[in-house]
């Protein structure tokens, strides 16, 4: 009887106590175009893998909205008459591991990228970094310390510690708001809330990344509300979300440029390339694929980075000039392998522009290629010409020019052209040696003039960023290097 009660009693209690609510996770879902190649951002520097590593691992510097150079994981900092940058680090930092961050940790980091050949380019300037104490180091280097700072705000220069590698391959942890929770290659991304993040956890508990290769479905999943954010929207979608009373679209300059790289191994002859510049339709292709959001730049550099020179020139779309300078090289019956990465923009441009060759005499045959097939292949120069992409993601000339043109960088560094010329490496080295702001930009100027007459390059687009967001995301960072912060945002 007394064991009877007791089971009554247990009921009646139960029933009295209020049921406990569990508030859901909240879940922040980001489209990206092009699946990330690793967690790992020293190695890889193509935009999808550092969008989602850029909340994973702070940098020293950042750049602010007018591209000048900001402290992140830096209190403050000094250059010495010798060129040195002393550094003083904020205290308190822990990565993911728990352990502190400290001026070893720092000095590690950065002897890793030197390692890198990928990353290398942005910090083979350092010579030697000294240890001052627990929280201060000193970076002795040869070049502009203004181009390291710079540099040090790529978010391939992301602080990163070593570890012992776990159960899902992971063997980095940094110090962003964000940690790995699970990272699967061509499968959804997801990190979780650092609780311990220096600024204070992010409001948002997990971000899931998932891959979206084609931007319809992009665009339909941000409708559907699958999603929250996308990524690399297309600017034929851009009215149909200004229409969508619960969506809204950002639509900013990048700090990037749509170019033609030539190869001028396979192309030596520089009448051949400008013919090329001159048969190509570049106002018709802002308006066909860009919607008309855009204009024809004179640079592979966009205007809002340092070094751009607003005097440059560029040639006007003039299909009898092309034609007149192919016969005058003997190239009347060129015939040409155009290499684009699969994406529906690109396939777009590079149709504009097989049949604005096609109207010279030009064939040019289109070889699609997954993203990683077609950085191994064109690395290894087996292209005439690609369509190619490259965000100056430092906000400096150096990122741009060296990489990309200087003969040191030949190959799958970045100098896919492989252009070789001594008065332009005279010049780039010129203008990385010096810390006179006039002499860079001067310097640069006249790479600007000659990669104008000789066209490794040819500038086709300024990129913009078109970015899709549900109307109840709020806190969201554009960043013109791409790498857009997510920690301060709030799902209302």
């Amino acid at each position: 009887m007394r064991y009877l009660f007791g089971i009554i009693l247990l009921i009646l209690t139960a029933c009295g106590q209020k049921e406990e609510v569990v508030k859901p996770k909240e879940v922040l879902k980001v489209a990206l175009a092009n699946k990330p190649r690793s967690f790992d951002p020293q190695r890889n520097t193509d935009s999808s893998t550092l969008a989602v590593t850029k909340q994973i691992y702070n940098n020293l510097f950042s750049l602010d909205e007018n591209g000048d150079v900001a402290s992140e994981l830096v209190e403050k900092y000094s250059i010495g008459e010798d060129k040195s940058i002393t550094l003083q680090l904020k205290k308190g930092i822990l990565f993911h591991d728990g352990s502190e961050m400290k001026a070893l940790d720092v000095k590690k980091s950065l002897e890793r990228n030197l390692r890198i050949p990928v990353s290398k380019v942005l910090v083979e300037s350092i010579e030697r970094i000294d240890v001052l104490d627990d929280y201060s180091l000193k970076i002795i280097q040869k070049n502009s310390p203004f181009i390291l700072l710079h540099n040090l705000a790529h978010s391939s220069t992301g602080v990163v510690k070593e570890i012992e590698e776990n159960e899902s391959g992971i063997n980095l942890v940094g110090t962003g708001a964000y940690k790995i929770k699970d990272w699967k290659i061509a499968e959804k991304i997801t990190l979780e809330r650092f609780n311990n993040y220096f600024e204070g956890a992010p409001k948002v508990e997990e971000i899931v990344f998932q891959t979206i290769p084609e931007s319809s479905n992009r665009l339909i999943a941000l409708e559907t509300k699958e999603i929250d954010i996308a990524y690399d929207i297309s600017a034929n979608d851009i009215k149909g979300i200004e229409k969508k009373p619960d969506l809204r679209v950002i639509n900013r300059p990048s700090l990037g440029s749509d170019f033609l790289t030539i190869n001028t191994e396979r192309l030596k002859d520089k009448r051949v390339r400008q013919a090329l510049d001159y048969a190509i339709d570049k106002d018709s292709i802002i308006k066909a694929v860009y919607e008309g959001y855009g204009v024809v730049p004179n640079s592979i550099l966009s205007p809002n980075v340092f070094g751009y020179s607003k005097e440059g020139k560029r040639r006007e779309y003039n299909s009898e000039k092309a034609r007149e300078l192919l016969k005058e090289a003997g190239a009347e019956n060129l015939k040409l392998k155009l290499w684009i990465y699969d994406e529906p923009s690109r396939q777009q441009m590079a149709q504009i522009i097989q049949a604005n060759l096609k109207e010279v005499g030009v064939e040019a045959e289109i070889i699609v290629a997954e993203v990683s097939t077609f950085l191994q292949y064109t690395g290894r120069g087996e292209h005439d010409v690609l369509i190619g992409l490259w965000y100056v993601s430092t906000g400096d000339a150096d990122y741009g020019y060296y990489p990309l043109l200087h003969s040191s960088s030949r190959g799958p560094i970045g100098n896919r052209s492989f252009y070789s010329n001594v008065k332009v490496d005279n010049l780039l080295d010129g203008a990385r040696a010096t810390s006179n702001i006039d002499e860079r930009k001067e310097q640069y100027r006249e790479v600007q003039d000659i990669v104008f007459e000789e066209v490794p390059l040819l500038p086709i687009a300024y990129k913009n960023y078109v970015i899709g967001l549900q109307k109840n995301v709020e806190g969201f960072v554009f960043n013109p290097n791409g790498n857009h912060i997510l920690k301060n945002i709030t799902l209302k």
